[in-house]
């Protein structure tokens, strides 16, 4: 009898061998047809898909295209807009690598989430270790919202698998990615288009950048005065940031062309130049610098944010137009030669009192030299004369943590100049101060000279 049952037992054991199954882990081979891709992390790779306007051409199915075109929309030449645009009937084209046999009966699937759909095209090549997997964008996003025309923002998980049977044996492969799709209605004007001017003060209206001014340089724009909304990168769609900060620029077409003429012509087509966000930095921005440009030239730009899906929204206001604060000398601005001597926007002693040419009392000054000495001619040649001899005595007062805290010292009334200067204006500061220290004298004179004359003290 017992040996009846352990025969039993043993038979249950090989049916349940037989008819086992096996798990693994795919690896990723390559992604195409996607507006952008994030592979940082292998074992959940990020797909992004941007959908923002209708692109005049390059719509073959297999790549993204642009949409930036610069056509008027809703009275504007402005309106969020995708280089690498995705569209409904783009393939995205997800290749990956499995390690069991095809076996008998290969098969493959997709699941969005926790569904599967089956819309999709997967062949297995490579003689049975790469599975290409094809999904047209109109598929996935019917599946994940549905809504097969993609006019909805989301953020889904997106499984590719392959199911291989050998030997009675049943290996699982798989792989998930996070798909995230931002949508923008570029249509009709809305809360995306542009950004609420935040100047100096940071608005629960924007995301990203909000506030910038067009400062020159050697060949070459700075945006300075760059300004940050409330709710920093996060951009409307939950979890998904701003990777890079945009120019559209505009170049005067004849000598003294209008600036309003110039900024007629700013569109989302203009000449573009994109800068990459550090979020690190405080303002989160690695390089201000808009290169390539001609000196001499008159140049109008404005600023737009970019997202990891590729979208460009939040334009700067045009002035002139409904409640945008927004003026001509803030967007307008000609490189000029002699600016170039600033070129890397140092203040060399400040810096090496100070420790970093970032730190706010660093930048004070640079404020102070842009605002009042640059726009002097006086101011001008100063600026020159500190720029050529400055670095000997910096790297002199680097050396030395002694030295640093003594010019500190000296630097703060300096600093206390500037800013107020930046604040209430140069001339109505020398005259506070002047008259400041004029009352001081005379304090000193009656109170402490005077009863010195009178033999009180």
């Amino acid at each position: 009898m017992g040996s009846v049952k352990a025969k039993a037992f043993m038979a249950l054991v090989g049916g349940l061998f037989i008819s086992s199954s096996s798990f693994a882990t795919m690896t990723l081979v390559s992604i195409s047809g996607a507006s952008n891709q994030d592979i940082s992390d292998a074992t959940k790779p990020k797909i992004y898909g941007g959908f923002a306007g209708t692109c005049a051409s390059g719509m073959d199915g297999t790549s993204t295209c642009d949409s930036c075109t610069g056509a008027d929309i809703g009275g504007s030449k402005l309106w969020p807009c995708n280089k690498t645009n995705a569209y409904v009937n783009l393939n995205l084209v997800i290749r990956t690598s499995f390690q069991g046999a095809a076996g008998t009966s290969p098969s493959p699937f997709v699941k969005v989430g926790e569904d599967k759909i089956n819309a999709v095209t997967q062949t297995v090549e490579d003689g049975g270790t790469i599975l290409n997997t094809q999904i047209p964008w109109g598929t996935l996003c019917g599946a994940a919202n549905n809504d097969s025309n993609c006019k909805a923002s989301f953020s889904k998980d997106l499984t590719v698998g392959i199911d291989t049977t050998s030997n009675g044996t049943t290996t699982t492969e798989s792989l998930t990615f996070t798909v995230t799709v931002r949508y923008v209605d570029s249509t009709t004007p809305g809360t995306e288009w542009f950004y609420t001017d935040c100047n100096t003060t940071a608005s629960a209206d924007n995301s990203g950048f909000c506030h910038f001014k067009a400062y020159p340089g050697d060949g070459k724009i700075y945006a300075d005065e760059l300004v940050i909304s409330a709710t920093k990168l996060a951009t409307p769609l939950g979890g998904l940031e701003y990777s890079n900060l945009v120019f559209f620029t505009e170049a005067e077409q004849t000598t003294g062309e209008a600036e309003t003429a110039i900024l007629a012509r700013l569109s989302n087509a203009s000449t573009y130049y994109s800068v990459s966000v550090n979020k690190s930095a405080d303002p989160p921005v690695a390089d201000d610098r808009i290169t390539g440009l001609d000196n001499g030239v008159h140049y109008c730009t404005v600023m737009a944010n970019q997202d990891t899906t590729g979208i460009i929204s939040f334009f700067t206001p045009i002035p002139g137009t409904p409640g945008s604060p927004v003026t001509v000398a803030e967007l307008c601005t000609t490189p000029s030669e002699v600016i170039g001597l600033l070129d890397d926007k140092h203040c060399f002693i400040a810096t090496a009192a100070f420790g970093s040419d970032m730190a706010p009392e660093v930048q004070s000054f640079r404020d102070f030299r842009n605002k009042f000495l640059l726009t002097h001619s006086w101011g001008r040649s100063f600026v020159k004369f500190y720029y050529k001899h400055s670095p000997y005595y910096a790297n002199l007062i680097a050396e030395s943590e002694v030295s640093k805290g003594f010019v500190r010292v000296g630097l703060w009334p300096l600093l206390f100049f500037a800013r107020m200067s930046v604040a209430f204006g140069f001339w109505t500061t020398l005259v506070i101060l002047s008259l400041a220290t004029l009352s001081i004298i005379e304090l000193y004179r009656r109170l402490v000279l005077g009863r010195r004359f009178r033999g009180e003290l």
